[in-house]
């Protein structure tokens, strides 16, 4: 554009030299005169806009003319007047805070959050963010720290009133009844084995032949044994024992009740038995410093760890689980206007803090850039941005000059 635009200047020039030339040989007529009086006016105003402005960047044709490269001797008090135009019209601190305070940050941020949630680079993202949290955990302290809590935990219980809660649960959901209920079944279960019976009967007549018995008593015994046999004394004993176990299965046989009240009475006074609390005690503190407390957190956290790892490194769970509650997570935050508001408020008041420690720092900036251009460059810079533009003002000077000598032409004309 500046090189057309050149040119074009140089053209506008040539032509009225040119016309110059040919009137000033011609005859002298009223229109070449009139012509003649134009394109000289038009070569002057050509060659007086060439000279202005050639004068802003350099030494017209390289000769030293006062008050001539005006940009290049004046580079320091330009470069003054641009950083103070930029600091304090163009970007001055309340123009820019003004418009700081009409930007809303956090919707636009999360409307584009929510415009890529789903895309592979967020995924990434997800992915990438994930394994570094999970890395930078060492298992071993957590290990440590969760053993340190639950340590704690265990030391701080009142062993007294949890074991009075506890025996106060089993006793209003009557679980003492239901263990009763469970264990005769058990035992039930174990007298009705054969070799359980064999054993009974064995028992029974080793204990029969053990009782201090003389004369008539002790024939009586050994014959009545001899006669029935040991199967027989196993079955009727066996037989017994489960008689007596189907009788203490009924809720309402006076023998169970009398079972469960004591049953019931010695678990009452577990809890008032300072010895069964001294020993739960010191129960408690054997498990609280046990190895085995670290041994086991750290067997959980290494299979959490595990489980995390694969969590969040398969792409299809990130996708279905994790990302729509982050979608959901953005778009809840989007809907709190007041939160919005706060965040909003934050940002600005962060930013124009900022601005107002650091505003000096634009001019600086500016300076710096300029700085770093040799003179050279800084000129061709201008001149490619503006010097397009400059070289109009030779075309018009030409044709203005064309036209008032024209018309100045005619005056003369006139007037003679």
């Amino acid at each position: 554009m500046k090189v057309r635009t050149g040119e074009k200047a140089l053209v506008s020039l040539g032509i009225m030299l040119i016309g110059f030339i040919i009137t000033l040989f011609s005859s002298n007529s009223s229109i070449i005169i009139l012509l003649q009086n134009g394109f000289e006016a038009g070569l002057v105003g050509g060659l007086a806009d060439w000279f202005a402005v050639s004068a802003l960047f350099r030494h017209p044709m390289g000769i030293p003319i006062p008050h001539t490269a005006l940009l290049p001797k004046n580079r320091e008090r330009i470069t003054t007047s641009l950083v103070s135009i930029v600091e304090n019209d163009l970007l001055n601190k309340e123009s820019v805070i003004n418009r700081i305070k009409k930007i809303s940050f956090t919707k636009k941020v999360l409307e584009i959050c929510r415009n890529h949630v789903y895309s592979s680079q967020v995924k990434l993202a997800v992915i990438d963010i994930g394994n570094r949290i999970k890395n930078s955990i060492s298992i071993e302290e957590m290990a440590i720290y969760f053993n340190t809590i639950i340590s704690q935990y265990i030391n701080s219980v009142d062993t007294k009133k949890v074991l009075e809660e506890l025996i106060d649960e089993v006793l209003i959901n009557n679980y003492d009844d239901k263990i009763f209920d469970v264990l005769i079944d058990n035992v039930e279960e174990v007298i009705k084995r054969e070799d359980v019976k064999k054993e009974i009967a064995i028992t029974s007549v080793n204990t029969a032949k053990k009782i201090p018995k003389k004369g008539m008593l002790q024939f009586t015994l050994n014959t009545v044994t001899g006669i029935i046999g040991e199967d027989k004394i196993g079955s009727k004993v066996q037989e017994f024992i489960l008689i007596m176990l189907k009788e203490l299965k009924d809720k309402d046989n006076p023998s169970r009740i009398m079972v469960m009240n004591s049953i019931r009475d010695n678990i009452i006074k577990i809890s008032e038995d300072n010895s069964v609390i001294e020993k739960l005690n010191e129960y408690k503190k054997d498990i609280s410093s046990n190895d085995k407390i670290s041994d086991f957190s750290l067997k959980i956290l290494e299979s959490l760890e595990a489980q995390i790892s694969d969590f969040i490194n398969d792409e299809i769970i990130v996708e279905e689980k994790i990302l729509p509650v982050l979608d959901k997570l953005i778009y809840d935050v989007s809907k709190e206007d007041e939160l919005v508001e706060k965040i909003d408020q934050y940002i600005r008041s962060q930013i124009s803090q900022y601005i107002n420690e650091n505003h000096e720092k634009i001019g600086v900036l500016v300076k710096e850039n300029i700085e770093k251009l040799d003179t050279k460059t800084l000129i061709d810079l201008i001149e490619d941005k503006v010097g397009g533009d400059l070289q109009w003002i030779r075309i018009n000077g030409a044709v203005c000059g064309f036209l008032i000598g024209l018309i100045l032409g005619g005056i003369k004309l006139i007037v003679r």
